[in-house]
């Protein structure tokens, strides 16, 4: 089983709400659900929302104004002992999985033109994975945000497997009929 769902704490909500619509918008992704009067915004590709951002005095991405008990969520509740342990540490990098490589690049492009930072041009990256294909973009708050595409390059493309077929076909038998005009076969 996957991941549901992740949600950010984010310094400033409109902000952050017109950078991830704008850069998440290749990806398929639109805003799905709003809550606390638009404090708390919910992003998906499909049907239900599964990233989330949360604004200044709302329910954070750490839980620590937010209970859960069997009763429903405690909004508003005091920090523990335990839980000032669990402040949020180090950077954050979050991949969003995109279909083919031309949602890559346009992730990357839209990202950088909503205010993003390139941290990484869209390219093959063997290093991770044979067919792994990655864009990076620092968010305006600092967190590193990437689009994949793990297709193989013949299916990675917007033309896909018909297309590299075709164009292969064509090419072997150009390939064939120059073979035999100048004599080679």
């Amino acid at each position: 089983m996957g991941i549901n769902h992740i949600s950010l704490n984010v310094a400033d909500i409109d902000e952050a709400k017109a950078f991830y619509t704008a850069a998440l918008a290749p990806l398929g992704y639109k805003e799905k659900l709003s809550l606390q009067d638009g404090k708390v915004l919910g992003f998906g590709a499909g049907f239900a929302p599964d990233f989330w951002i949360a604004g200044p005095n709302a329910p954070s991405a750490d839980g620590s104004e937010v209970r859960h008990t069997r009763e429903g969520p405690v909004i508003g509740a005091k920090a523990t002992d335990v839980d000032a342990k669990k402040q949020l540490s180090g950077p954050i990098h979050i991949a969003f999985n995109a279909s083919n490589r031309q949602q890559v690049r346009d992730f990357h492009k839209a990202a950088i033109a909503a205010g993003g930072v390139c941290n990484g041009t869209p390219g093959p990256r063997p290093v991770y994975f044979a067919t792994y294909y990655g864009a990076f973009v620092m968010d305006p708050e600092g967190r590193n945000l990437e689009a994949v595409c793990m297709k193989p390059g013949f299916w990675a493309e917007p033309w896909g497997f018909l297309g590299w077929s075709t164009f292969g076909l064509v090419l072997g038998g150009a390939g064939a009929y120059y073979a035999q005009y100048t004599g080679l076969l």
